[in-house]
């Protein structure tokens, strides 16, 4: 088999939708097909979100709470964030809380920072829910702190990039309670609508 004939007809090789417009792209060095993944084409599709809270003074006895509620949309919330906690704390993910007050709105940005597409959801922080304990169902918890482990993924460990799609027009909060006060908190959210 001769390699070059191969490389040739590979080249030749164009996919196109119905209408005859190419849909596939090849890299201009080497031929090969250009391919992106899910999150990087949701940011070019106008189509992914992201904000950034920072609490320098967090105590054991007033957690950090950052509130999500969900359009009601047919839009779906594919949503992943990471907790950074500079001493040992507990971050959980609560469904469907009882909410007492709403908390202070935070700026969501679309990560395609030429897009004027604005976010069907809504994020709040130091949102309270209704004493006691009434944080809703836990549907995802982790322990970060301390040197060993630095942050928290929610969404995932263990693979490249894990996901929650949340329910439509429904609340959800993230807890953070540390073990120790004066605990510096940063949460960074992402999440991508389709």
């Amino acid at each position: 088999m001769n390699p070059r004939v191969v490389s040739e007809a590979v080249t030749l090789v164009q996919l196109c939708d119905p209408k005859g417009n190419r849909v596939a792209h090849l890299d201009s060095a080497h031929s090969d097909p250009v391919n992106i993944d899910i999150v990087h084409h949701m940011i070019h599709d106008e189509k992914f979100f992201s904000f950034v809270v920072i609490d320098v003074d967090v105590d054991i006895e007033t957690p950090k709470y950052i509130r999500i509620t969900t359009p009601n949309t047919d839009a779906r919330i594919h949503f992943t964030g990471q907790v950074y906690v500079t001493a040992a704390s507990l971050i959980e993910l609560y469904e469907n809380p009882t909410i007492n007050t709403a908390g202070s709105p935070v700026t969501i940005y679309n990560n395609d920072r030429n897009s004027i597409v604005a976010t069907t959801a809504t994020a709040f922080e130091d949102t309270t829910t209704t004493a006691p304990n009434n944080d809703g169902t836990r549907i995802d918890a982790g322990r970060a702190g301390g040197a060993a482990r630095p942050n928290f993924r929610i969404g995932g460990e263990t693979a490249r990039r894990n996901e929650w799609i949340l329910k439509q027009n429904e609340d959800y909060l993230i807890k953070i309670t540390p073990d120790a006060d004066n605990t510096e908190v940063v949460i960074s959210i992402t999440w991508y609508e389709v």
